[in-house]
């Protein structure tokens, strides 16, 4: 390993990270974290193919520039398939970058070897599976990394050049991900640390031009930008309590993100500085990111999460394999009682963790570290039983054993790593397989009829609407039912009310995407089976201008069973009747029917068909019938039929 050298050791790292990374990320068949992943691709396009961060061809909140324009263009070059995959390499590409920081800020702290070790160390956490996945933390790990050090820098020699690229490194990562504007209170503080390290007020004097060109563009920024996406964050208020419990929570989980022992190097490091200003910068910056992190994450999670939002949390980790491989790389300096009390105050931490209410399935896509702990099972058992190694390995190991730590880390984050990739993979595949069935998530495109919109009824599913729209380059509305929910996110929508004659919009694209619980006026021109949702699955309708909503047809499942009250709607209704084909499903079952104009009944035997035509009722535009079965029925037919 000596003859090798480092340059290529850490190309090497990048290019095998780069490689599994992607080859695992593109395992993944659909996006899965909804509607995040489809706001980033919807934005980055339209920045490539209009200049103009948009969703559906109306502006958008701010949530990032330079992510959306990482995967914004393959989505604009190419088809939405093969674009999708080019954008998941180039992510897999930049987020194993971060072991360049990383290394180049470690080799003035120890030595290369060290500072490989940490680079390697980095490139293993399971957060690094956001590859498979359309979200900026790819992006802004490796910038929050290099604004980071480029803040240890500018405090350990506050040139002029160091100065403006600390300055510019807090653009470029505020500009990935509205959370780095806590890079701006947090390099205040550790300005504040170094200062106290070196008991002299000269750092503060010497970054004079950072400072005031990170106050002057803050301010510029509240004055133009402010919060963006997340201005409701900014302007609510939070519950004290609440908010300091959740801090504490994220504070355990930071710990547990690293495998415990990192943290405990970062504090023993701390609890007597080393002399060189190199280590002195390193610590100050890792303490008051930490700290403005942990309380920004914690504050947020605490109102608007409900739950551990680690991701949030994955630029900490490169810091703080720095300092373990630092501890390391000085000898492990640690007397036993002090290494005893560290471990223990962090193990206390992390024993605040309420596992059981933490550690679910919802909150998986949000903590990629939990994912083993979920399918191990006996949550306690396992993270406690893991803690209780990782305190006994950094208080009792003997020093020259403790190399093995950073190795044993390695491990386990390697198997971690592949447990949430396997995990992520296999949730979007029964995504897709749910909202595409067996087809290409491409149909409505490729059925080349050109503009339609979406027309969602409120069903529970409200993030197919965000796939569909992510896939299909046709679809360019969306239309909400009147009395429906909307569809979370930024995603523009118009309710629309077919009440009486079933018109919903005289603008509407040439084609619709509804449920087959609704007809339209026009005709079927495509369609999809949906796998495990209420309704059967999706039409594209060629429809005649204004859109109009024909039928719609209530509590029938998508095998075309009934289990209680249900009913078919007709709009625009001019007499004629309403015909059905039911079947008895196994037992003896009492249908009746009834339109307001007719009724009708029969007790069907067992296996028995049933083929009713009931007169509709003409006294309104809008007719209904009415079905009542004394148990479970099958059909196969609900239909109205014209006069």
């Amino acid at each position: 390993m000596r003859r090798i050298p480092p340059a290529a050791a850490l190309a090497a790292l990048v290019a095998l990270s780069t490689i599994v990374r992607a080859w695992a990320g593109l395992r993944v068949p659909t996006p899965w974290i909804a509607a995040d992943e489809m706001i980033y691709a919807e934005v980055g396009r339209s920045l490539w193919e209009t200049g103009h961060l948009d969703i559906l061809g109306q502006s958008a909140p701010f949530y990032s520039l330079v992510h959306p324009a990482l995967i914004g263009l393959p989505l604009a070059l190419f088809d939405t398939a093969t674009g999708y995959d080019v954008a998941r390499v180039l992510q897999a590409l930049v987020m194993s970058l971060t072991a360049v920081p990383v290394f180049l800020w470690g080799r003035r702290l120890m030595s290369e070897g060290w500072a490989l070790g940490a680079a390697a160390l980095t490139l293993t956490i399971p957060g690094f599976a956001y590859t498979g996945l359309l979200m900026s933390e790819t992006v802004f790990v490796p910038v929050m990394t290099l604004a980071a050090w480029a803040t240890a820098s500018a405090l350990e020699r506050p040139t002029a050049r160091n100065q403006a690229l600390l300055v510019g490194a807090i653009v470029l990562a505020v500009l990935t991900r509205l959370q780095a504007l806590v890079l701006v209170p947090a390099f205040l503080l550790a300005l504040v640390l170094y200062a106290l390290l070196e008991r002299s007020v000269e750092p503060v004097r010497r970054l004079a031009y950072a400072i005031g060109g990170l106050l002057g563009l803050g301010l510029v920024w509240m004055l133009t930008g402010g919060f963006g996406a997340y201005e409701p964050a900014g302007r609510s208020s939070y519950d004290v309590g609440r908010a300091l419990k959740f801090v504490v929570y994220h504070a355990a989980d930071a710990a547990l993100l690293v495998g415990i022992v990192p943290a405990c190097a970062v504090v023993m490091l701390a609890l007597k500085p080393p002399p060189e200003q190199a280590p002195r910068a390193y610590l100050a910056v890792t303490f008051a990111l930490g700290a403005g992190l942990i309380a920004e994450v914690g504050l947020f999670a605490s109102r608007y999460v409900g739950r551990l939002a680690e991701r949030d949390l994955l630029a900490l980790a490169p810091l703080l394999f720095i300092g373990l491989c630092l501890w390391l790389a000085r000898g492990a300096p640690r007397t036993r009682l002090a290494a005893t009390l560290v471990a223990l105050a962090i193990a206390g931490l992390v024993l605040t963790l309420p596992l059981g209410k933490l550690v679910h399935k919802a909150a998986l896509p949000d903590a990629f570290s939990l994912v083993p702990v979920w399918q191990l099972g006996s949550y306690e058992a396992v993270v406690w039983g893991f803690t209780g190694l990782a305190v006994l390995a950094f208080a009792l190991l003997p020093t020259r054993l403790l190399v093995v730590v950073p190795v044993a880390l390695g491990l386990v984050f390697v198997g971690s790593s592949v447990a949430v990739s396997r995990y992520a993979a296999n949730e979007a595949s029964n995504l897709k397989t749910a909202f595409f069935g067996t087809q290409d998530p491409q149909w409505v495109d490729n059925a080349g009829a050109g503009d339609s919109a979406y027309f969602y009824d409120g069903e529970p599913h409200w993030n197919a609407v965000w796939e569909y729209v992510f896939w299909n380059r046709d679809i360019r509305r969306v239309y909400v039912l009147s009395g429906s929910k909307k569809v979370p996110g930024p995603m523009p929508q118009r309710f629309v009310d077919p009440f009486p004659l079933g018109e919903l919009a005289s603008d509407a694209p040439p084609n619709v995407i509804g449920s087959t619980a609704f007809t339209f006026t026009g005709r079927p021109i495509a369609s999809v089976e949906q796998f495990g949702l209420v309704h059967r699955g999706l039409v594209l309708w060629q429809t005649e201008p204004p859109l109009r909503l024909s039928t719609v047809t209530i509590g029938v499942q998508g095998s075309g069973d009934i289990y209680s009250n249900a009913s078919i709607t007709k709009y625009g209704c001019i007499g004629g009747q309403f015909e059905a084909t039911f079947v008895a499903k196994g037992a003896p079952v009492t249908v009746r029917l009834d339109t307001g104009a007719a009724q009708a009944a029969k007790t069907l035997q067992p296996e028995e068909i049933w083929r009713p035509s009931v007169p509709a009722s003409t006294e309104t535009s809008t007719c209904q019938m009415l079905i009542v079965p004394s148990g479970v029925v099958g059909s196969t037919r609900l239909e109205y039929v014209p006069g």
